[in-house]
């Protein structure tokens, strides 16, 4: 039963397929965990393809941690080695993150750091407009730290 759900998924991926081109225009919304602060977060970002395989790609998450707050600003820019339906991409960019908590031993302790992403993921189409985005990146900075994020990804028509 698996094996025909997952054959009736993938026939449907094919038949949805479109290829990318240089002027598209996507949207993401999606999950991220940051292994570093342990926690999870909500990131939104677009990606702009500036050819038929590199695209700008700004995205802004919002951790949860237990205490104080988190957030992380990323542009980056990808290069796609693919262009079928799954598009296979590696990454690097500019990072910076944002850590606020307060506590009784420190009082308010807040920090910045500056850094850049290196990373890899890929696209996978699941319907006209729709696709999924798992990435995987690690940002150099002051205290390096990895990011996985799976996001839902919209194609501007």
């Amino acid at each position: 039963m698996k094996k025909l759900l997952l054959l009736g998924l993938f026939v449907l991926t094919i038949s949805f397929a479109q290829t990318q081109s240089a002027g598209d225009v996507r949207l993401q919304l999606g999950a991220d965990y940051n292994f570093y602060v342990e926690a999870f977060g909500l990131n939104f970002g677009g990606e702009y393809l500036i050819t038929d395989q590199i695209s700008a790609v700004p995205n802004y998450s919002i951790y949860f941690p237990e205490r104080g707050n988190a957030s992380n600003l990323n542009i980056d820019a990808r290069y796609y080695f693919t262009k079928d339906i799954l598009q296979w991409y590696g990454l690097v960019g500019f990072t910076n993150n944002w850590i606020s908590f307060s506590d009784d031993i420190f009082g308010e302790v807040k920090s910045s750091n500056a850094g850049a992403n290196i990373g890899a993921g890929g696209v996978l189409k699941s319907a006209d407009n729709f696709a999924f985005n798992p990435e995987f990146k690690y940002q150099v900075q002051k205290h390096g730290q990895t990011v996985f994020r799976l996001a839902l990804v919209y194609a501007l028509p």
